[in-house]
């Protein structure tokens, strides 16, 4: 790490300085420590104040985010002195979008250490003026409206910090709109919201208050006191409690935003009228997108059941799902989709886990069935009537210790029944040893007679759900098991609406006759219902305390020879987020090679097309104006745009003139090239003319290929990066050959999903045993010899598993690299692949886009899931989660031999995306530490159950997590787990979002499902597409249109205005415009139909009639409308 910090901000001394704090103190401490050598001139070489301070505040942030993102580089521009009122000089530091990837405490305490080393080089604190204060305020609120803020605070607690920082924030300008008031101000250098000061107030000092206290309490040279009343909650309030007169009673809070608050446990004092249980939660269902599904209303019956632990592909901001399940909700979930869920996180990627329960359905002859395996699920999907519950839903312990979430109860399944089970006088070894026995799924009779005889709960298989019926319903249904007779050992029902209704809610397979409801596996229901063995009621009538109970489980409790465990007591609404991905990264629109070739290519940017243009302006084929660098032989001195001298092959190096003086300028070490003669700015790069003809069949001839060997070479229009460096046309030629492209480093990439997995089978990867036991895996999870694909081996932290199509891709990325190593630099190849076994064993790159660093990884099989399987500590190493996000890999020769950073774009996250520093190997320590939250052990205690009840801390909780193993001899191995799953690929291979064709369709899908799911309540999704999808994207539309600019159709030149001419003015083609009708009233229809048919409120089908009039004033010519005989009758 700390040798990451030093490579990726490029101040020597730090690393040494890092390794000697590291053991001494934490990270933020050493940040704190460092800032102090900063100040005092023992690290970095700063002739002035602000170099100290930003050489400080950009070290800290490196260190915090262990040198692996881009934030420290793109998300800190500069930092300046400035004065105040009295001639003291205060501190600025502009922040940059980027700085959001360094996390809000990173953030906040970028600000404390600006101040610490201000204050030690004796720098006055920032005075903000009133109507700085103000404008404060509105950007944070513009920008949080516009973008979106993880934390809005409110007005009073902006100002309240603008008025205390004793660092001025200030920042670049981002976006379009611009604040309404408080403008033009002397001290803010933009009317816009500057994105990266809105990012460090909200996320960072508001949202992190308490963590910045802990070190501003240590400090004798700053003192925050303010931010007692920000954590307190008092900003903004009278003595009272009141709110302020002067503050916004908008801004009072009302008690909507409770989502963000963990839920505790109801007042101790006051008598429960019903359970425990977690508020329900909105929050997820915020944002509902057309064609995205929800699988659940917050906390609802039907929905998912919370079932705690954590399967071996699971953990990490990951939800275990059936596989059943993923096919039954129409295949809108697969492996690696993200589903925005109700808690305890805020999204997670779904993984497959048929080890759990899956979904309980009724099909259309009447009958309810649980199924349990997805090929049953494929079966009998188009007969599905109605999905009445969705199955259990995985949810590991650290996930909850993450996200600092009171454990919610806990279902009741058999990991808690057999230890229940085991604490009486029963031999449950004995039992589990005999063949004749099936702990896990017994029979009724069994399940009976073991609660009776030793006093302990119904095994769950015959737990229903009695916390889901009324008290009413269960004294219904126990009225019709009294009327009900036994028919061929079934018990009949009568088939009334209402004990349908009771039976489908309980969760009790039955199926449907022609004159009753049979139950095959009644003796269990009798029972809880207060029968006996013979079917004879045993009471008269319910106590008042379980009649007054919210639900029907203190009846069934009170009523049954045996105790009952409340079956899925916690639900978790969901919905679907990002769909899952494995595609190849490409810029947009993808190019073979980083070459200019302007606009000569067309729009396609076809470089044979370019190499046949004839400029306007040069006359000559192939000959083609582009802006590229100006480079010099340090041999010969000869000037060319070539990193090798054309004339003697010698290296080239920028050459930077002034352009009113022509003269060359030596750039200083910040890289600012300034005239000595009038003080303009030198610049290394010159507008000439480029032989494309020329250039590209050079190329062809040197790597040997003809054009038929490839449909098109793509270029770039122009250069980016600073040195504006041209990458060889070689590498495109080649690159279109093998059916690959360049991203912006001149590198080859390929996207998937993120998933952690801990244990593999070789057979599930498609490799053989021999093929694990030359990459080293020679024993299973269990010590024993490994001798079989289906034995279960413990995943080492660097070995990832890669999809099908990744696998595919980097074949002929390999073939690329060799023919790019023979053809083009004269050496031998390297990875010569006959097929992707051979890359069982490679080494590649792994690298998040919110980073500049890369993590090796070696590839040790494949999938067919469209996701990247990895380790938790790799993705972690790249400061990821596996909560729906997507990560590349590139193959590792083609990272060092292609990568430069002189291709880099010269614009603000340039850098971002980026292997300027690389980890070949991961310390556990300096992974991002959500990883190290995850449990590692093969079962959850009693204890922990029964703690579930109380709605428990999770930190009160003694549950083995990695953290624990961190800097000992096992801190990567013993990854237990409690739950397996067959195979890594189960359920659908895509999701249908990506399958499905139109938007059009993708929502009736939608629709359709939410009118089977019980959990769902269809009008309200309708109503939530139509609001936060079809009349966002209408207005926003319509008002696009209003601004526009109009285009021209051959060389691509925007006007603001339409020509009065109708011609372009720079080369006379036809001028249109970029916003048309269709693409603005491509909704309006389609929302109207599903507020009609999906029946919801009339203000939504007013506002849409309303928006309608608005779109056909717009679009409609009223002197050449068209009438209809009806029109005149």
């Amino acid at each position: 790490m700390a040798d990451r910090v030093e490579n990726i901000l490029g101040i020597e001394g730090v690393a040494d300085r890092v390794r000697e704090l590291e053991g001494e103190m934490s990270r933020e401490e050493a940040a704190l420590e460092l800032a102090t050598d900063f100040a005092e001139g023992r690290v970095g070489d700063y002739e002035t104040d602000a170099g100290k301070i930003e050489g400080a505040v950009r070290t800290a942030v490196a260190l915090l985010t262990e040198g692996v993102v881009a934030a420290p580089i793109e998300g800190i521009d500069r930092v300046e002195l400035a004065a105040n009122p009295d001639g003291s000089e205060f501190v600025r530091v502009f922040y940059a979008g980027p700085i959001r990837s360094a996390g809000g405490t990173a953030q906040a305490l970028s600000v404390l250490v600006a101040d610490y080393t201000r204050a030690l080089l004796g720098l006055a604190e920032y005075e903000a003026r009133e109507e700085e204060v103000e404008r404060y305020a509105e950007e944070v609120d513009l920008y949080g409206s516009e973008t979106g803020l993880q934390y809005s605070p409110k007005d009073a607690e902006t100002k309240f910090i603008a008025r205390n920082s004793p660092v001025m924030l200030d920042g670049e300008a981002t976006g379009q709109e611009e604040v309404s008031g408080f403008r033009d101000l002397e001290r803010v250098g933009t009317n816009n919201p500057r994105g990266g000061m809105c990012l460090v107030l909200a996320e960072g000092i508001a949202q992190k208050a308490p963590k910045i206290e802990r070190y501003t309490t240590d400090l004798d040279e700053v003192d925050w006191p303010w931010l007692d009343d920000l954590i307190a909650g008092t900003v903004g309030k009278t003595d009272d409690g009141d709110a302020d007169a002067t503050e916004d009673p908008d801004e009072v809070d009302d008690g909507d935003e409770t989502d963000d608050e963990p839920e505790s446990a109801a007042d101790e004092d006051s008598e429960p009228d019903g359970p425990l249980r977690p508020e329900p939660s909105t929050k997820f269902l915020r944002d509902l997108i057309a064609g995205r599904p929800v699988f659940g209303h917050p906390s609802e019956a039907g929905g998912f059941r919370l079932r705690y632990g954590r399967a071996r592909n699971h953990g990490f901001a990951t939800a275990g799902v059936h596989p059943a399940t993923m096919h039954l909700v129409d295949d809108f979930l697969a492996t690696g989709t993200q589903l925005k869920t109700e808690r305890p996180g805020k999204a997670a990627g779904v993984v497959p886990v048929d080890s759990i329960e899956g979904p309980t359905v009724r099909l259309a002859n009447g009958d309810v069935r649980r199924i349990d395996d997805p090929e049953t699920a494929l079966e009998l999907r188009n007969g599905v009537e109605a999905i009445l519950d969705l199955g259990e839903y995985l949810v590991n312990y650290g996930e909850f210790v993450e996200n600092n979430h009171p454990l919610a109860p806990a279902s009741y399944t058999h990991d808690w029944w057999i230890q229940e089970f085991d604490a009486t006088d029963a031999n449950v070894q004995a039992l589990a040893d005999s063949t004749r026995v099936d702990l896990e799924h017994p029979s009724s009779e069994e399940a009976i007679e073991w609660a009776i005889e030793f006093d302990a709960p119904l095994h769950p298989e015959y737990t229903y759900c009695w916390h889901d019926i009324s008290v009413e319903q269960f004294t219904t249904l126990a009225d019709a098991v009294a009327a009900g007779e036994l028919v061929d050992g079934e018990l009949a029902l009568e088939p009334a609406p209402e004990v349908r209704d009771a039976l489908e809610d309980l969760l009790v397979p039955h199926n449907q006759a022609a004159d009753a409801l049979r139950v095959a596996e009644y003796q269990a229901l009798v029972r809880s219902l207060g029968f006996d063995e013979n079917c004879d009621r045993t009471w008269d009538a319910l106590s008042e305390g379980a009649r007054a109970w919210s639900n029907a489980m203190k009846a069934a409790r009170e009523v049954a020879p045996f105790a009952l465990r409340e079956r899925a007591p916690t639900r978790i609404g969901g919905r679907m987020g990002r769909p899952e991905k494995s595609e190849q990264r490409e810029l947009s629109p993808a190019v073979h090679t980083l070459f200019p070739i302007g606009e000569a290519g067309g729009n396609q940017r076809d470089v044979s097309k370019a190499a046949e243009y004839v400029h306007d302006d040069v006359g000559e084929r192939g000959v083609v104006p582009v802006q590229v660098g100006r480079r010099e032989c340090v041999d010969c001195g000869e000037q060319s745009y070539e990193t090798r001298c054309p004339d003697c092959g010698g290296v080239t190096e920028p050459r930077y003139e002034c352009r009113d003086c022509e003269i060359a300028v030596e750039p200083d070490e910040s890289g600012r090239a300034e005239c000595p003669r009038c003080g303009s700015e030198a610049t290394p790069t010159e507008w000439r003319t480029v032989d494309i003809r020329e250039e590209f069949h050079d190329a062809l001839d040197a790597v040997g290929e003809r054009e038929s060997a490839f449909d098109m070479v793509k270029g770039v229009k122009g250069l980016t990066s600073k040195l504006k460096t041209p990458e060889p046309m070689e590498k495109g030629v080649l690159r279109a050959k093998h059916g690959v492209s360049s991203f912006k480093d001149g590198t080859v990439r390929y996207d998937m999903t993120d998933l952690p997995v801990t244990s593999v089978r070789p057979a599930e990867l498609d490799v053989s045993v021999d093929q694990f036991r030359e990459l080293g895996y020679h024993e299973d999870i269990d010590g024993q010899p490994l001798h079989h694909a289906d034995q279960l081996v413990e995943l080492r932290v660097q070995d990832v598993v890669l999809s099908n199509g990744a696998a595919e891709h980097l074949l002929r990325t390999a073939d690329f690299v060799d023919d790019l190593l023979e053809k083009y630099y004269g050496l031998d190849t390297f990875y010569d692949f006959d097929d992707r076994d051979d890359l069982v064993g490679e080494l590649v790159f792994g690298m998040a886009p919110h980073t500049s660093a890369a993590v090796v990884g070696r590839v040790v099989g494949f999938t067919s899931a469209a996701v990247g399987y990895a380790h938790p500590y790799f993705h972690a190493s790249k400061r990821r989660n596996c909560d729906g996000d997507e990560d590349c890999v590139m193959l590792l020769m083609d990272g060092l031999l292609n990568f430069s950073k002189e291709y880099l774009p010269d614009k603000r996250g340039g850098r971002m995306d980026a292997p300027l520093v690389m980890s070949s190997r991961i310390d556990p320590a300096e992974i991002d530490d959500e990883a190290h939250n995850m449990d590692v052990v093969e079962r959850y205690p009693r204890e922990f159950y029964e703690s579930t009840l109380e709605m428990a801390d999770p930190g009160s909780v003694d549950i083995e997590i990695a953290e624990e193993s961190i800097g000992t001899d096992t801190e990567y191995t013993g990854f237990r787990h409690t739950h397996d799953t067959s195979n890594l690929a189960l359920g659908p291979s895509l999701s249908a979002y990506k399958t499905l064709g139109a938007m059009t369709e993708k929502m009736d899908a939608q629709l359709e499902l939410a009118r089977k799911l019980r959990a769902v309540d269809e009008t309200d999704v309708a109503e939530r597409i139509i609001e936060y999808h079809f009349l966002p994207d209408l207005i926003g539309n319509l008002r696009a249109f209003s601004r526009q600019e109009t285009r021209c159709l051959d060389c691509g030149t925007k006007y603001r205005r339409m020509p009065l001419t109708g011609e372009c003015r720079e080369c006379g083609g036809g001028v249109n415009l970029t916003v048309h009708e269709g693409s603005v009233k491509k909704y309006i229809d389609t929302a109207t139909r599903v507020a009609e048919e999906y029946g919801t409120r009339d203000y939504t089908k007013q506002r849409l009639e309303v928006l309608d009039r608005t779109l056909e004033s717009v679009f409609e010519n009223d002197k050449n409308k068209q009438s209809g005989i009806a029109d005149f009758m």
